[in-house]
């Protein structure tokens, strides 16, 4: 499998500046990335509409991204500050290099699962042995997750099926056109189409349990700071994590008004927005306890065993101190 890596760090950086974005933040000032598309876009919409960081007394430049991994590449050329949702895999990756960043927060949870057309003639994760599935590309944490899932659990290594990468809709059409045998994809787009005849093989969730022997659903997304901003703003980190923790029990309480920005930042229609706000509390988490360190380093376990990452995971890499600091903020 393809090592996960930052090495377009140095073409990032070049891209970034030539849009126009500061070489270094001001203080008090967080630069956030998100990825603009999957399940990053609706809790950085969120996030974004509701102001949660500005109300903790921080200026905020937000800057979207069109690619999983760019947030991680504009963190390695010093561009944005926060990442909302690294991937999980990258994030676990560039720690591991010593790479100047930490991973503060658990915030998404792999919430997919395994798909094929309902008239398919597969009928076990097994049987997708020569075939081709579909899955995020390659760097993502869910390619890592899904090509740890198979090996492990099902003996299929990379050389044995094909992965196709792609978005979620992308796969989803692909799928519907018979392009590929098999996809993984979250549930929030199983949630939109509702009219795409499909049947479940497997979920990550229950794959996950049976890999590691816990009960610890798998990390998809992390939040990942740059060490140099957090050295020279000691105390807006546990700031920008209380206003994650805000942001998601605001997502909890408020199904509405969560379907009510979804609707405006994708595009999407009344019954997709509020399918989508529907699965807010399964797919989002704002965390870093014990538990969660625990799950990323067998995470990390897993994606060593199966050559995703490479190295060691240092302890210094999972920083809880702005997580439990954040809890003394009202």
């Amino acid at each position: 499998m393809k090592r996960i890596s930052v090495r377009g760090a140095v073409f990032a950086a070049t891209a970034l500046c030539a849009i126009g974005l500061p070489a270094s933040a001001r203080a008090e000032t967080v630069r956030i990335g998100y990825w603009s598309s999957g399940i990053s876009l609706g809790f950085g919409a969120v996030l974004e509409a509701g102001q949660f960081i500005e109300k903790e007394g921080l200026t905020t430049e937000y800057v979207k991204f069109p690619d999983v991994n760019a947030p991680t590449k504009a963190m390695a050329a010093g561009a944005i500050d926060f990442a909302i949702a690294a991937s999980a895999g990258t994030a676990l990756s560039v720690t591991a290099d010593g790479l100047p960043m930490s991973i503060v927060l658990a915030t998404q949870v792999a919430d997919l699962d395994f798909v094929v057309p309902a008239d398919s003639p597969i009928k076990t994760m097994a049987d997708l042995k020569g075939k081709k599935i579909g899955t995020s590309p390659a760097g993502s944490g869910t390619a890592a997750i899904a090509a740890a899932i198979l090996e492990t659990n099902h003996g299929l290594r990379p050389a044995d099926y094909q992965a196709v990468p792609g978005n979620d809709s992308r796969l989803a059409q692909f799928l519907v056109q018979k392009d590929i045998d098999a996809a993984a994809l979250r549930t929030v787009t199983l949630a939109l189409l509702p009219d795409v005849k499909l049947r479940r093989l497997g979920s990550f969730r229950e794959e996950w349990k049976r890999l590691t022997k816990q009960d610890a659903p798998p990390v998809l997304g992390v939040g990942l700071m740059r060490n140099a901003w957090m050295a020279q703003n000691p105390d807006a980190p546990a700031k920008v994590v209380a206003a994650m923790r805000k942001a998601y029990a605001f997502g909890q309480a408020d199904k509405a008004a969560v379907a009510k920005i979804l609707k405006g930042a994708a595009n999407l229609s009344d019954a997709d927005a509020a399918a989508y706000a529907g699965l807010w509390d399964g797919i989002y988490t704002v965390s870093l306890e014990p538990a969660d360190i625990a799950s990323l380093k067998r995470e990390f376990d897993v994606f060593k065993a199966v050559g995703a990452v490479q190295g060691s995971l240092p302890d210094t890499a999972l920083v809880p101190g702005p997580y439990e600091r954040s809890k003394t903020i009202p």
